[in-house]
């Protein structure tokens, strides 16, 4: 079968793309910024700052020898986030540009019939594809940015607060719509993310949709029963606190719930909602970021996880905390699957999340009943089902030619 050729600077799924056409016979080569694996230049940046540093780009499996890594723009913002103790967007933009100039470069010299890179980092290879005839297929992490914008400008509305800047500069913006329009097909993660797509007017013919997973190698239920306080619900959020992921939204909803209901956030925060932070502060527990080992010890202990997002293109934490046997409310936008529809409030609806945590503090044993529900229904997505969808569309893609 023709050949693949597969450039990002990041992780993502990358590394699970390369294997998924690794097993299908048909990786020609797969650019990247660090593999962990003898003889590369991540098994020396393991060395120096550990394994967990680089737990996402170790692939065992992945033949080393089609793998060809360019650590220099990714080593080059570590040092500027050192230096500033932040990253700003900027960059992470100047970071992918690099990266995807040298990896435009390389694909000038392969033979591959289908190449697939990451969005934000791949404007000047899908061009080079394109020249060469290359048929392209477009990793896509975000939802569309007209979708984004629209709903952060109608909660800022809501909240009588300015609209905070989003993720996208606006140069990082343009260059998304143009890899968009490039590119021959659109990998998306979830219905919601399609949503936005479609109401961007893309065929749904260019859009394909394989559903993420969690890694129970580190998330899977508490190996024994844990005592819980029956007299409270702990109620647990994970990811940045920020009007996007809907959190002043879950701080009204828990004032509301009164104070048998304990609210956790885990995260970082951001300056833009530092005012209800702050009118709600001693009403929640704040915990920094923490290792995926410490964040499943939380998942364990927690009676629900809340994520009211606004947007979320997937929602990993709510994959995670339920492969943990950790129930959860999410949003309509958010992109996880959940076990029944339930399981979902609108976005910016305090009133609606309120009700639903009520109904699991009033009924312990309910939401006891939940957990194993949440457990066995996160096991049915795994990452090798999602090589083989993956593999189907390769498939797909190929025999167009």
């Amino acid at each position: 079968m023709a050949g693949i050729t597969i450039a990002y600077s990041g992780v993502h799924q990358m590394y699970q793309v390369a294997l998924a056409a690794q097993e299908l016979g048909c990786l020609d080569h797969f650019f990247c910024s660090l593999i962990d694996a003898p003889g590369k230049w991540g098994a020396l940046f393991t060395k120096i700052f550990g394994r967990d540093r680089l737990v996402n780009r170790w692939r065992p499996e992945l033949d080393t020898k089609r793998v060809t890594e360019y650590p220099w723009p990714f080593l080059l913002q570590l040092i500027k986030k050192f230096s500033k103790g932040t990253l700003v967007p900027e960059v992470w933009e100047d970071t992918n540009n690099a990266f995807d100039v040298w990896a435009a470069q390389q694909l000038k010299k392969v033979d591959s019939c289908l190449f697939v890179g990451g969005e934000t980092c791949a404007l000047r290879s899908l061009e080079i594809a394109q020249e060469r005839g290359i048929k392209t297929l477009l990793d896509c992490h975000q939802v569309h940015p007209d979708f984004l914008d629209r709903v952060i400008a109608e909660a800022a509305s809501d909240l009588s607060i300015s609209v905070p800047e989003t993720i996208d500069t606006p140069t990082w913006r343009k260059q998304k719509l143009r890899e968009f329009e490039l590119a021959d097909f659109l990998l998306l993660i979830s219905e919601p993310q399609k949503r936005s797509f479609l109401e961007a007017g893309f065929s749904p013919e260019k859009l394909a949709t394989i559903t993420l997973w969690a890694d129970t190698s580190i998330f899977y239920p508490p190996p024994a029963p844990i005592n819980k306080n029956p007299n409270v619900l702990r109620v647990l959020f994970v990811g940045g606190l920020s009007l996007r992921k809907g959190v002043p939204y879950l701080l009204r909803a828990t004032e509301l719930c009164g104070s048998d209901v304990q609210l956790t956030l885990i995260g970082s925060k951001t300056s833009e909602i530092n005012d209800f932070l702050n009118k709600a502060e001693g009403k929640f527990n704040y915990v920094p970021s923490m290792t995926k080992a410490q964040l499943r010890e939380y998942y364990w202990q927690s009676d629900v996880l809340v994520l009211p997002s606004l947007v979320d293109t997937f929602g990993w934490v709510a994959m995670e905390a339920m492969a943990c046997g950790l129930p959860v409310i999410v949003s309509e936008n958010c992109g996880v699957p959940v076990p029944d529809e339930s399981w979902r409030v609108p976005i910016m609806n305090a009133e609606a999340i309120a009700k639903k945590l009520l109904i699991l503090r009033d009924n312990r044993e309910y939401c006891a009943s939940l957990s194993e529900i949440a457990a066995k229904f996160s096991q049915q997505f795994t990452s090798k089902l999602y090589r083989e969808k993956l593999q189907a569309l390769f498939k797909q893609i190929l025999l167009q030619r």
